[in-house]
């Protein structure tokens, strides 16, 4: 196959914000290859992005079609402060970026029951909140990633630092209730900004990451935990890729669907006021957004 150099377009985010979903539309359309498998954190994650940008596109890319448009989509590059630096140093200016942005009170919300799903999460949702200042300040990369409830929310500030280094007309901004009240429509500009034709055979129904809970603690304890069967599994299947894929499907099958508990109006009060408001301004003036809806409490 001929050698891939780069890809064409990032979905950055944000985290919990359907990136999921649109990941699994667009992997179907003929003209779009994407990586082999969604969140390789390659420059968000100092171990993985000193490995190299060969050992990138030979792990992920490797399958893919040198004639079509390649995508990559890790949430978390979003809220990376040392990501847009890697990125342009590593594949220039060109790049395209696909933003999904939703509120950031249901953002964080979501975002916690997620992480609690997983058993990294003892507190309760306004606590988490008011300790996650404390809480990252000597958090490695991970832990970052898994506690920054505020912190991924605070777009403004996020696109603010890309713009460092990209020009604005190199990206799309998605609302989260467009991408579900419009999904015709969204996919169809996503499209076009990708320089793209429509694809009418697209499922447009595909809908990820709901909601869940394991149906096995113990087995989402030993996904999780370091163990002698994943240090021999380490051996037997030295692909990092392919450890990846079972790991994700193994977590798919454990998760089962849960209704979503609601918290209480002055806990959502008190958040927006405390931690969103102003960020939320400051969003609607950098990308001329009208985000009243936003703001209803």
């Amino acid at each position: 196959m001929a050698k891939l150099s780069s890809p064409h377009f990032l979905c950055i985010g944000a985290a919990k914000s359907a990136t999921t979903s649109l990941f699994n539309i667009l992997k179907q359309h003929p003209l779009i290859s994407v990586s082999s498998f969604k969140e390789p954190h390659f420059f968000d994650i100092s171990d993985n992005y000193n490995k190299g940008k060969e050992w990138y596109l030979r792990s992920y890319f490797s399958n893919a079609s040198p004639s079509n448009i390649l995508g990559e989509f890790t949430p978390t590059y979003l809220s990376s402060p040392l990501s847009p630096k890697r990125i342009v140093e590593t594949f220039g200016t060109e790049m395209k970026f696909i933003v999904l942005l939703r509120n950031p009170i249901d953002r964080a919300y979501s975002h916690y029951l997620h992480t609690k799903r997983d058993e990294h999460e003892s507190l309760e949702f306004m606590e988490a909140l008011l300790k996650e200042t404390d809480r990252l300040k000597e958090a490695d990369e991970i832990t970052r990633f898994r506690y920054s409830y505020v912190n991924q929310g605070k777009y403004a500030q996020h696109i603010s630092n890309y713009l460092n280094y990209f020009s604005i007309d190199k990206f799309h901004f998605v609302l989260f209730e467009d991408f579900v009240e419009k999904k015709l429509k969204t996919i169809q500009e996503i499209l076009y900004f990708l320089d793209l034709p429509n694809y009418e055979k697209l499922d447009l129904s595909v809908e990820s990451n709901k909601a869940s809970v394991a149906k096995s603690r113990k087995l989402k304890r030993f996904i999780k935990n370091d163990s002698v069967f994943k240090r021999i599994a380490k051996v037997i299947l030295p692909s990092l890729v392919l450890r990846q894929k079972i790991r994700n499907i193994i977590h798919a099958l454990n998760n089962k669907e849960t209704v979503k508990k609601s918290f209480l109006k002055k806990d959502r009060e008190l958040i927006y006021t405390k931690f969103f408001k102003q960020e939320i301004q400051m969003l609607e003036k950098m990308l001329n957004l009208d985000l009243n809806n936003w703001k209803e409490c």
